[in-house]
């Protein structure tokens, strides 16, 4: 076939450096050049080398840290910083998947490389990193060079009972996270403690594309209602707030006769 160059678009790190000569990594929301680099390595490669593994850990770093210019190790790589997210972005995680890589941490001494823990539960690492993502957002977590860590109130929610993890899942969310800050906030200064739901897609119709807003009011609403932040009435379309979740109380002693 009379071809002098193939494109190729993959959302798997270690395939694009396992066949690429030049790799270009995107950034989100807009799309923008994060990084362009030559992969010197002989074909086939083995994806044990150590310079294998170290371009894989550099496209992880690049994901994980945007707001950063991080220089390729051992060679030139032409870098472009991206302008800060007017509007927190949440990671398109679900509550169930953050509290198991919490537990996972957990049982593995609290540390892991991203790279290795993906490969361990056979899945892609571009599907991992969003939950590493929200726990790191939450504080549950934190994403450096790679390696996922739990944090002490990490390991909190993780060693916590069902209702013990709500009420440190609430905490986390309005500590953390703009949208619930603000649904939180506005649900208590309204009258009826109620509003449409119209008014959050405004919002963020604002600063994401169409499909985009419906994802991020998608993950609000999957965690502030675990949080019992609000409840929804689909009848309505209305945020409505939610009862607070009850403090765990702590054991009372017998009373001695």
């Amino acid at each position: 076939m009379p071809t002098s160059a193939i494109f190729i678009v993959t959302h798997n790190i270690e395939e694009a450096i396992l066949l690429a000569d030049r790799v270009i990594v995107l950034g989100r929301n807009p799309a923008r050049i994060r990084a362009d680099f030559s992969v010197e390595l002989p074909q086939p490669r083995d994806r044990k080398s150590p310079r294998f593994v170290e371009l894989v850990d550099y496209v992880y770093k690049i994901m994980t840290q945007p707001d950063l210019a991080l220089a390729l190790p051992g060679a030139h790589a032409t870098q472009q910083k991206p302008a800060r997210q007017k509007y927190q972005m949440l990671p398109h995680a679900r509550v169930g998947g953050i509290a198991g890589l919490l537990e996972l941490l957990q049982d593995r001494g609290g540390k892991e490389d991203l790279y290795r823990l993906a490969e361990d539960l056979i899945m892609d690492a571009e599907d991992l990193l969003p939950i590493v993502e929200a726990s790191a957002l939450l504080g549950f977590a934190t994403l450096k060079e790679g390696d996922a860590e739990i944090t002490p109130d990490g390991v909190r929610f993780a060693e916590a009972d069902i209702l013990s993890r709500k009420t440190l899942f609430r905490h986390a969310a309005i500590g953390h996270v703009m949208i619930l800050q603000q649904i939180d906030s506005i649900l208590h200064a309204k009258t009826d403690h109620s509003i449409s739901e119209e008014f959050f897609y405004d919002i963020l119709d604002e600063h994401f594309s169409q499909d985009e807003v419906e994802r991020q009011f998608e993950t609000a609403m999957n965690w502030g209602r675990y949080a019992e932040i609000f409840d929804f009435d689909r009848e309505s379309h209305r945020l409505i707030l939610a009862e607070p979740v009850s403090e765990p109380h702590a054991p009372t002693a017998p009373v001695q006769p």
